[in-house]
């Protein structure tokens, strides 16, 4: 699978360079690369993401007791599910919300920034997962609460470059989709 972007330089950029550059330098990637990535390079990261931590959630509820196997591949599914189209849902808010504040960008654009924006939370969940399977360690909270929320600065550089710079707008708007995810988050799987 080649997971690999061309940029204006025609260097190739790695799914890994991405993920790291939106965590590092979010306005760089979405100023210069953002057209060159694809939809499913985008929702891979968000997608991935959930799917990671919602089953760092699950193991953490099976090693306790309060959930069997085919739950936890049953909640890590719905985790894939919530990290696409949950993803996009709170993207299209976020759209809405910047339209609404006069700013015209299309939706595509808006949409592949915002599911790029969960890459923390795809670096969180990865090292969760090996910490919770090496140490058996409960880890969705400590790793994947974390991610998520450190996400939020992605998210706002997001909606600050889709908002010509301002950062109250972008404030308002990331905090509200902050939320959204959280409350999905323990609607769908973290408050077993």
């Amino acid at each position: 699978m080649n997971t690999a972007i061309d940029t204006d330089t025609k260097r190739k950029t790695s799914f890994i360079g991405v993920v790291f550059g939106m965590m590092a330098a979010p306005g760089q990637v979405l100023q210069k690369s953002l057209s060159q990535i694809s939809w499913g390079l985008a929702l891979g990261v968000s997608g991935l993401a959930f799917l990671l931590f919602f089953l760092q959630t699950g193991l953490d509820l099976m090693r306790v007791g309060r959930m069997g196997g085919e739950e936890v591949v049953l909640l890590s599914a719905l985790g894939l599910l919530f990290g696409t189209i949950g993803v996009m849902l709170v993207g299209f808010i976020a759209w809405a919300g910047i339209q609404g504040l006069g700013h015209k960008h299309v939706l595509p654009d808006v949409l592949r920034a915002f599911a790029l924006a969960y890459s923390p939370t795809l670096v969180y969940a990865v090292c969760g997962l090996v910490v919770n399977l090496a140490l058996e360690w409960n880890t969705a909270v400590a790793f994947g609460v974390t991610g998520l929320l450190w996400a939020l600065n992605p998210i706002s550089a997001t909606i600050r470059h889709f908002c010509e710079e301002k950062t109250g707008p972008a404030v308002v708007l990331t905090t509200l989709c902050g939320l959204l995810m959280l409350i999905g988050w323990a609607f769908l799987g973290g408050a077993q």
